[in-house]
């Protein structure tokens, strides 16, 4: 596995689970990615919350924010694979101030709750799901390139899903990032922590740069009923590294 700075002097401790030697954290020396953040009406993005303790993002005073992430990890502890994230931008307990996002900052702490997360092979399945709780199955996640324009195509049992086709935005350097995942599991919400290198990325607030279709799958329905309206970000990297915790902390949901 390559290395750099990035990952120096970080315990990468090895732990034997089934027929399997993982190391934890994970480390992921290669990620691609393209991301949006689309606004919707908090009446239904409240619905697919699985505790209220969790507070979505108050865009407006009648909005929050789905974030749908197409993952390529050309290199990771656990191999090579795709993932899609569909998620909701959250606090714990605490309402954001109306117009976070817009006229307000981002809480420091940034959360998500991740509400679905396809992958492309059982290893990430599995690890994931029995490690953290993520709500994942095994999907066609694929990706293409035409011209200024990058394409992910997610679908599952020869049934579509999504496309979601992101333009390569130029880029700049941005700082290191962390987010914080959160799940849901017997009644507990779980944090993880993820931290990505610093990198190169495009970043827009135009939806003319991102698109979105819809399939007719059962995921496709409940995103239409979510009433997806206006982009509120879409951005671009073509590299970057991470690193994945475990369950770093729990809260009685």
């Amino acid at each position: 596995m390559s290395t750099n700075d990035f990952f120096r002097e970080i315990e990468h401790a090895e732990v034997p689970w089934r027929d399997y030697k993982l190391h934890v954290p994970v480390f992921y020396p290669d990620i691609m990615f393209m991301t949006a953040s689309i606004l919707a009406p908090l009446e239904g993005i409240r619905a697919i919350l699985p505790s209220t303790r969790l507070k979505p993002y108050r865009i407006t005073p009648w909005h929050g924010a789905v974030s749908l992430t197409a993952y390529c990890y050309r290199e990771s502890d656990i191999g090579p694979y795709n993932e899609f994230l569909i998620g909701v931008p959250v606090t714990i307990d605490r309402e954001t101030p109306i117009f976070t996002g817009i006229l307000r900052r981002t809480p420091a702490m940034s959360m998500s709750y991740i509400h679905c997360l396809p992958v492309t092979t059982e290893i990430a399945r599995v690890v994931g799901a029995e490690f953290a709780g993520y709500p994942k199955f095994v999907a066609d996640i694929e990706f293409s390139e035409s011209g200024a324009w990058l394409t992910c195509e997610l679908g599952v049992d020869g049934r579509h899903i999504l496309t979601m086709r992101g333009r390569k935005l130029p880029t700049v350097e941005v700082p290191r990032y962390r987010a914080n995942p959160l799940t849901f599991r017997n009644g507990t919400i779980l944090r993880s922590q993820l931290m990505l290198s610093e990198r190169e990325m495009g970043m827009s607030r135009s939806g003319d740069d991102v698109t979105l279709e819809l399939g007719d799958h059962e995921i496709s329905e409940e995103l239409r009923g979510l009433n997806l309206g206006r982009v509120l970000m879409c951005g671009y990297c073509p590299h970057a590294q991470g690193i994945l915790t475990p369950v770093i902390e729990s809260f009685a949901g």
